[in-house]
């Protein structure tokens, strides 16, 4: 073997050597072969769990079994949405090892590794409060993997697939209240604190929407009668209460009722305190008292009666949801259910004033 390659070899061997050393100090270890990876949470029956406890920044959250689904307690026992909480059983299963890096209690804080220093925690119970497993996670990598541990035990693993846990109450709750499609709203009406009221009409066939009360001489609707016809296009809430711990002092004393061509209708009661509005909500189904369905139907009967069947069902679920809670909404969106009537009007053009006169 030539002298040049026998250099390179004491090169790479030396390299080698720093690396070891350079593990060693942080891991208290030496450096191992990569292993094969391996889920760090094994052998979880999710229908096991009757709570969960997240802990991230010294402040925990609450998930607790109610039935076949779960429920907020840190929001008054608020349904959790089913979707937000099986993701979570299934990141917690989908976590790999990829090396294990200590088994050593002191090297534990290196890692960040310590249930006072880490990243996040989960604990997940059984009905009898005990432990069925739990999960520390720690300093996260630059390639985006992070060191964690079970809480049961001292061996602490780089892992692939920990996405960032989600640590707040909100995170576990559908804050979609509603989406009604525009085609499908017949009127709107919205009632002020000053009783005063108006009616916003979808013309058949078209997106022109009209006043039903005669308009005042000289005006017309402004673009903003379109954004409080469509409120309920897509609203969602920012925080929830149940009814009597919501803020003190609250007067719903302005309304907004979306009546669907169905005959479907929406009511939510609004009550503004400071820069926040808050809303009550329910809904009445369509008459469906009188349906029967025949077998001389022709198809189009039937789906009619079909949807008919359904909006009653519709409107049951959400009162069902809704009743006894009061709801938080976002500013930009509750401007829009409680817009007074000056606002959504505006000048008529010279010539637009011509026209009319004519």
């Amino acid at each position: 073997m030539s002298s040049k390659k026998i250099s390179q070899l004491a090169v790479v061997a030396a390299v080698s050597v720093v690396a070891a050393v350079v593990v060693h100090n942080i891991t208290g270890r030496t450096a191992q072969p990569p292993q094969t990876r391996t889920s760090l949470i094994q052998g979880l029956n999710p229908d096991t769990v009757a709570d969960i406890i997240i802990t991230a920044n010294k402040k925990s959250i609450h998930l607790k079994r109610h039935g076949t689904s779960f429920v907020v307690t840190d929001k008054q026992d608020y349904p959790a949405a089913a979707d937000r909480v099986n993701e979570l059983f299934t990141e917690l299963l989908d976590i790999k090892t990829a090396e294990l890096i200590t088994d050593k209690l002191e090297n534990h804080p290196d890692l960040d590794a310590t249930e006072d220093k880490a990243q996040t925690i989960v604990r997940l119970l059984d009905n009898d409060a005990n432990e069925i497993t739990g999960l520390v996670i720690g300093k996260r990598t630059e390639q985006g993997n992070a060191y964690a541990r079970l809480t049961n035990s001292n061996s602490v693993y780089l892992c692939e697939n920990i996405p960032p846990i989600r640590t707040s109450a909100l995170d576990y709750i559908d804050q979609q209240m509603l989406s009604i499609k525009r085609g499908n709203i017949k009127s709107v009406t919205v009632t002020n604190t000053n009783g005063l009221t108006y009616t916003l009409q979808s013309e058949p066939n078209s997106t022109e929407l009209t006043l039903a009360a005669p308009l005042t001489q000289g005006k017309k609707l402004s673009a903003a009668a379109s954004s409080v016809f469509s409120a309920l296009s897509s609203l969602r809430f920012e925080d929830v209460f149940a009814e009597g711990s919501e803020p003190n002092g609250l007067t719903f004393n302005q309304t907004y009722i979306c009546e669907l061509k169905d005959s479907t209708r929406y009511i939510i009661k609004l009550a503004k305190q400071d820069d926040k509005t808050y809303a009550q909500c329910s809904a009445t189904p369509p008459n469906t008292k009188d349906i029967v369905i025949n077998v001389k139907d022709t198809d189009e009967q039937l789906k009619e009666k079909e949807a008919m069947l359904l909006a009653r069902q519709d409107v049951d679920k959400f009162n069902g949801k809704r009743k006894g809670w009061v709801y938080e909404l976002p500013q930009w969106k509750a401007v829009h259910l409680t817009k007074p009537l000056d606002e959504i009007l505006e000048d008529l053009e010279t010539e637009e004033v011509n026209n009319s006169e004519e």
